[in-house]
């Protein structure tokens, strides 16, 4: 018999858990053991990573209904940390939960996510199908075929605007000089009123959260006009001077909410990175996100070039090992160092290594790297901390001179809870298979598997994007797993589905209605004309009998 797999449950809601166990019992064809853990400090809470790191969870649901924004925190580092092996994490919200929470939910990472009710079929059904897709029997609700096209968007962040346009990153490969479509903050209230931007730069280096790829985008500001067929000239030229006004009264507007949210812009502009297959940073310490400079741990290297280059960091603790076998060892500090001699010249990171036999000249002998600093001791959060508040403020000091001298316009960067950091890139695809738990999608664009799509109709939905098991042939196909309902939703997405089945019957009953209604009527007006022609008849026969 195969091992059975390991789920985790991070939240306190025993009822819930007891529900979902007896779901996946009833349902699942797979074995698994379950964990519940619930913790409410700030540092317990992130501690729980170094635990599901060691016990290697198939899936972690992550409750949000409590303690929030600790929570998200540690699905965070769930999502950006590499496990050596596949993990699936779920979202938990309730229905006190803000909107906001569900979006930063998906946008943090998670692969599905889920507002507990009563209903856990969903739930049972989504993560069997995403763990192995015949660990779990068809779901047996009606599926209508259809053929409408829907807007979906995929999720980004975004790290800073400026009178230009935004930086976000994101999982969708984006080309320099690409024209998207997007959902953004500033189309409230009509800052900037047309949801069209072009990409002015792409790069896949220098990240902040677990995307892929960054981006510089710039705001069109206001839609193109395009004058229609036979429209005279001075009026073509009247509509585009109007639209020139626009555009620079929206760049005032713009200029104006920048000028009015400059004091809660904040950079971190000190990176460090933490090599420490023990977590030294996650374990009874605060919260990683409250420093204002950026800490980023890995268990080891996997890939170093990729792995600096995301980062780019000022700062690389490195934590050494010298058990056998072990990853993090003094030939693994040569194989960095030169990495960053070959790929990374100009970034020259100081490189602090504990655990180290070598005096810290020795150390800068060996690696031929002058800026390495050896430690005896085990990883020291405290010591790394103080050299980074050290670095932060000679950068700040050093950033703010530059802004000073060249009058460079400063970005405004958002913070990652705030509803603004989040928007949204949207494509037209077109559903051609719908039930109340899953869809069969169509889409010229290649969405990458695990993509979740975000549709506002026919209900407001998150869609999780799998390749398709029998594709049809014609346009690129996707299966689609539907998830972060709640009640209301849930019953809308029924009656919309069964809405489906009936339009063909009622079609069809409408089109007899409408004959049987064009029968009644030319029935009805031949008996009015023949009526009618008795009465004129009755009438010139009155009329010729007073002649005779």
């Amino acid at each position: 018999m195969a091992a059975a797999l390991l789920f985790y449950y991070f939240g306190d809601d025993e009822a819930y858990f007891r529900a979902l166990q007896g779901e996946f019992r009833k349902h699942a064809k797979l074995q698994i053991e379950f964990k519940r853990i619930y913790e409410k400090s700030e540092t317990a809470i992130q501690s729980l990573f170094v635990q599901a790191f060691k016990d290697k969870p198939s899936c972690v649901f992550v409750d949000f209904s409590k303690q929030t924004p600790d929570y998200l925190h540690l699905a965070r580092l769930i999502s950006r940390t590499p496990f050596g092996h596949k993990i699936l994490m779920v979202g938990l919200l309730d229905y006190l939960s803000p909107p906001e929470v569900l979006k930063e939910s998906i946008a943090t990472g998670a692969n599905l996510s889920f507002i507990k009710s009563a209903e856990t079929f969903d739930v049972v059904y989504s993560v069997s199908k995403l763990i192995t897709p015949d660990g779990v029997g068809e779901h047996g609700f009606a599926s209508a075929k259809l053929n409408e096209e829907y807007v979906a968007g995929t999720l980004c962040k975004i790290g800073y605007v400026n009178n230009a346009g935004i930086h976000i990153e994101t999982d969708r490969k984006l080309s320099k000089g690409d024209r998207v479509e997007m959902n953004h903050h500033w189309l409230d209230k009509s800052v900037v009123p047309s949801k069209h931007m072009f990409v002015k730069e792409v790069s896949a280096s220098n990240m902040l959260y677990q995307f892929k790829y960054n981006a510089d985008l710039d705001f069109l500001v206001i839609d193109d006009f395009i004058p229609p067929e036979g429209m005279e000239e001075a009026h073509v030229q009247e509509k585009q001077n109007e639209r020139e006004e626009n555009i620079i009264y929206h760049q005032k507007q713009l200029k104006r909410w920048i000028d009015d949210n400059i004091s809660s812009s904040l950079e971190k502009k000190a990176k460090i990175l933490v090599v420490d297959h023990e977590f030294h940073f996650y374990q009874d310490q605060a919260r990683t996100d409250k420093y204002p400079y950026t800490v980023r741990c890995l268990p080891f290297f996997t890939d170093i070039e990729n792995e600096l280059g995301r980062l780019q960091p000022q700062i690389i603790a490195y934590a050494l090992d010298e058990a056998d076998n072990a990853k993090n060892s003094l030939e693994g500090i040569l194989k960095l160092s030169a990495t960053l001699a070959l790929f990374f010249p100009d970034l020259k990171p100081f490189l602090i290594v504990f655990n180290s036999q070598l005096s810290s000249t020795d150390l800068q002998a060996a690696l031929q790297y002058n800026k390495a600093i050896a430690h005896s001791e085990e990883l020291s959060p405290a010591l790394l901390l103080k050299l980074a508040d050290a670095l932060q403020k000679k950068m700040v000091e050093n950033a703010g001179e530059v802004i000073i001298k060249k009058g460079v316009n400063q970005n405004i960067f958002i913070k990652k809870t705030h509803p603004s950091s989040i928007a949204e890139i949207l494509e037209t695809v077109t559903i051609t298979k719908l039930s109340e738990t899953d869809m069969i999608i169509q889409s010229e664009f290649p969405f990458a598997p695990g993509t979740n799509l975000h549709f506002t109709l026919p209900v407001e939905m998150f869609v999780n994007v799998q390749p398709v098991a029998k594709p049809s042939g014609k346009l690129p196909e996707f299966y689609g797993l539907i998830h972060s309902l709640g009640e209301t939703q849930k019953k809308s997405l029924r009656q919309f589905v069964n809405s489906v089945f009936f339009r063909e019957h009622d079609a069809k009953l409408n089109t007899e209605n409408n004959e049987f209604k064009k029968l009644n009527d030319m029935k009805l007006n031949e008996r009015n004309l023949a009526a009618q022609k008795a009465i004129d008849d009755d009438a010139a026969a009155a009329e010729q009998a007073k002649k005779d």
